[in-house]
């Protein structure tokens, strides 16, 4: 028995062996379309491991035995069957073949794509519940292939077979294994636009790295339509793309700041807009049905990752004008990271000679962070303080060029000097740590984030790579500092989880740890406004409330009175509802039926609550993201890149969600 083929060997008929991916893959490599090589792990293999094991019979039992509307019982049976198949042992046969088939292939760096044999129909698309490994190498690519086999029983997975009505149907997973693309640029494209539904329109989201990033809705790309006769680009919305998802360099996938020179310009020219439009229309037109493909970009040449059904056209309206709605300005948001209280408690004093001579001339101001959970700490400053500042700071570095060597200098030095303290601090070491003046992300930040933005490199032309320079050494500073504080706060408590992470300098210092309830309300979310200041919990709301402003994503805070706001259509209808935000997993569960999902992005984990609701918003995404997919296949309405739905709107808020013309309105 043959366990594996290569793409050239497979068509769209062998969607039972080498399931919807790995069938379309093989069909346009046959065809001519510039598809990275690579070859599939038949469904045979699989079913041979579980036949050889008796695991066919129990994890039928499993799933006979699971009740798919209860979270709790979905999760305890995905993890069973999970373990079940990564415990399982792969016949050497079968693990000899890959390892031949791998070597032949001539990569370094391979896709390793689950590929189901009931996935990308014409009523569903499964829409990533199946997990992919990118950037997989020889060392790790058996033990990812097993973990394809195993998402076949993920919660998400289970959920959708009873979705979907397949829990009855007997669904194998074949494992497509291939080139990776070094992506410069990458995304997804419909050869019929998913939301006019105007057949005679293209529509592609394009982003800097990998289009992972775009399907899983954490950048917000660039969009254009194109219209196929005559071929011509009819709209292009150009998004500023700060970070793009990239290989690691020793495998797997990292964030990377996008260069500054092409972050804010559009991410493909108009010529290889119509050159993928071109593709996408040969893809359609061989397939005699629309398409939802993915691509990628590398050395001046398109190649195609998927291709698969659009499952979800039907009759619609068409979208309406959008009103806009005048705002108020109030903070500028500077950045949005990871950071424990015990970092932004001191992260704007400074003490070094050059840095008080810069604090004089710009006249610092303490910053409001806010952290909310899994978005990081931001950093606020006030909009009309903050600008002056700026200039201030632009002045005082043009009147002294050294200065920012000096400061270079002085931190490059820190860092030489304090390592070897750094690694080996002990217990009673905690408050020198913390007088460290390297571990301050001073005023001085102020400039260190403008440096790389268009209009002030201009101006700091000569000193703008040594600014560059000397936040490196100041985040290498932090890190290393911040891993040996957090480290030596647990062994001080005897804690071993993170509740370092959310204590005071003070109570470090001291030897009383704060009662369990108030480490659970910072976990929640807290604000700081100076070095002293801690507000928890619900008290976040108590402390914007009182200054009557909001929170919006991408860098302003908004008016409180704020009634509408708006964002992309990604699925028609008109609904009203409560809201429930969901940020993890763990809120899932307390989504009730009707009620209006609000999320910076939804998952494929969030499907259970997903069924619930009567509508979805979200913060990022374009119109081929999680959400905007699966809102179009169960026919719900949907707003996704808001910006700011989940700073604006709470839980118990009633509000409008009018898709129809991309607007959401606060009710009460």
């Amino acid at each position: 028995m043959k366990f594996l083929r290569t793409f050239e060997q497979l068509g769209k008929n062998d969607v039972a062996i080498a399931g919807g991916k790995g069938a379309s893959l093989g069909e346009m490599t046959q065809i001519g379309i510039p598809v990275p090589s690579g070859f599939l792990i038949l469904t045979s293999a699989f079913e041979k491991i579980l036949e050889q094991t008796d695991l066919n019979v129990e994890i039928e039992a499993i799933l006979d035995s699971v009740n798919h509307k209860e979270i709790h019982a979905v999760e305890n049976a995905s993890e069973k069957i999970k373990a079940l198949i990564l415990e399982a042992e792969m016949p050497k046969d079968i693990a000899g073949e890959i390892q031949k088939f791998f070597k032949n292939l001539g990569a370094k760096y391979v896709a390793v794509r689950s590929s189901a044999t009931a996935e990308d129909s014409a009523s569903a698309a499964w829409a990533g519940q199946l997990e992919s490994y990118l950037n997989t190498r020889e060392e790790n690519l058996l033990e990812n292939i097993k973990k394809c086999w195993a998402s076949l029983f993920t919660p998400r997975a289970i959920f959708y077979r009873f979705e979907k009505d397949l829990h009855k149907q007997r669904i194998s997973v074949a494992v497509v294994v291939q080139k990776m693309v070094g992506s410069e640029k990458s995304g997804i494209a419909f050869s019929v636009h998913p939301v006019t539904q105007n057949r005679n329109q293209i529509i592609i989201e394009a982003g800097f790295g990998l289009g992972e990033a775009i399907v899983s809705g954490q950048i917000t790309p660039d969009n254009y339509v194109v219209e196929k006769q005559p071929r011509r680009i009819i709209d292009k919305n150009i998004q500023t793309q700060l970070r793009g998802l990239y290989r690691a360099e020793n495998g797997g996938n990292e964030w990377r700041d996008v260069p500054k020179e092409v972050r804010e310009k559009q991410t493909l020219s108009d010529e290889e807009i119509l050159d993928l439009s071109k593709l996408i229309i040969d893809i359609e037109n061989h397939y005699s049905f629309p398409c939802d493909i993915e691509w990628a970009f590398e050395k001046g040449r398109f190649y195609i990752l998927q291709s698969r059904p659009i499952t979800t056209l039907m009759d619609i309206r068409i979208t309406k004008n959008r009103d806009n709605k005048s705002i108020k300005r109030v903070f500028k948001k500077i950045f949005n990271r990871y950071m424990p209280i015990y970092a932004a408690q001191y992260s704007y004093i400074g003490k070094s000679e050059v840095v008080l001579k810069v604090l004089e001339n710009a006249a610092s101001f303490p910053p409001l962070f806010i952290n909310k959970p899994g978005k990081g700490a931001s950093v606020y400053y006030e909009l009309e303080v903050y600008e002056s500042n700026s200039k201030r700071t632009l002045e005082y570095f043009k009147k002294n060029p050294n200065a920012m060597k000096k400061i270079s200098d002085d931190y490059r030095k820190i860092y030489n000097d304090n390592v070897d303290f750094i690694e080996n601090a002990n217990v009673d070491d905690i408050k020198r740590l913390f007088d460290l003046n390297a571990y301050r992300i001073t005023p001085l930040i102020t400039i260190l984030i403008l440096v790389g933005r268009e209009e002030y490199d201009k101006e700091l032309k000569d000193v703008a790579e040594i600014a560059r320079d000397t936040r490196y050494w100041n985040d290498k500073i932090l890190y290393i500092t911040g891993i040996k504080i957090f480290e030596l706060i647990n062994k001080k408590f005897c804690l071993d989880d993170d509740t370092g992470d959310y204590i005071t300098i003070e109570e470090a210092l001291s030897d009383i740890l704060p009662p369990k309830e108030e480490i659970e309300k910072r976990r929640r979310s807290w604000v700081m406004i100076n070095d002293k200041t801690l507000y928890t919990g619900n008290k976040i709301k108590e402390f914007l409330d009182a200054r009557n402003i909001i929170i919006k994503e991408d860098v302003i805070v908004f008016d409180k009175d704020l009634a509408s706001f708006k964002g992309r259509s990604a699925q028609n209808g008109h609904v009203r509802g409560m809201v429930k935000t969901v940020f993890t997993m763990q809120d899932v569960e307390k989504v009730n039926d009707g009620e209006i999902i609000v999320s910076p992005m939804t998952g494929p984990d969030f499907m259970l609550a997903i069924k619930k609701a009567a509508a979805i918003i979200t913060d990022e995404g374009g119109i081929t993201c999680h959400a905007a997919i699966i809102a179009r296949e169960l026919k719900k309405p949907c707003i996704i890149g808001t910006k700011i739905a989940t700073e604006v709107l709470k839980d118990g808020d009633f509000v409008e969600v009018d898709a129809d013309n991309g607007v959401v309105r606060i009710l009460k």
